[in-house]
């Protein structure tokens, strides 16, 4: 078992290779036998299906890294229990090909055995990447009215 300061050294690299767009420093902390998920309901296709080993691990991270740069993102809380840390992540998101940005946050559960993460699971906004995606067409924003959406073109948002 790792000690707590090694995890969070770890967990740390982990996002800071992630936030440089490095998919081989992201990849030399993933264990050959991991697995990777976003947490959501199955009806949200390929956005919430699990993936298993280095290669489809790889994929599904080329692909992530590819389209959303989470390098603005900070850590606003670890938890660490043996070796597994829960970190909560805030700030923008750029989906990089539409060059747009939206504020949220995550939260992000990450096990590790013999120092490389072999479970991780992504608690982000589904709905919100799912319109963002094209999943599903964007209702609205709630504006405390009911009945009253705001349209998502009418919500200020950060700029590049």
């Amino acid at each position: 078992m790792m000690d707590r300061s090694e995890l969070d050294r770890t967990v740390r690299a982990f996002y800071r290779a992630r936030n440089d767009h490095d998919l081989d420093a992201v990849m030399s902390l993933v264990d050959p036998d991991a697995s990777f998920r976003i947490a959501g309901n199955l009806r949200l296709g390929p956005l919430t299906h699990v993936v298993e080993g280095a290669s489809e691990i790889r994929a599904r991270f080329a692909d992530l890294i590819a389209n959303w740069d989470l390098s603005d993102m900070e850590i606003d809380s670890m938890h660490v229990d043996g070796d597994t840390a829960v970190v909560h992540r805030t700030g923008p998101v750029r989906f990089i090909p539409q060059d747009t940005f939206y504020d949220t946050e995550m939260i992000d559960k990450l096990t590790f055995r013999d120092g490389r993460l072999i479970e991780f699971t992504e608690f982000v906004d589904t709905l919100l990447a799912a319109e963002i995606i094209g999943f599903v067409k964007p209702t609205g924003i709630w504006t405390g009215t009911p009945g009253v959406p705001k349209a998502a073109e009418d919500v200020d948002r950060p700029s590049a």
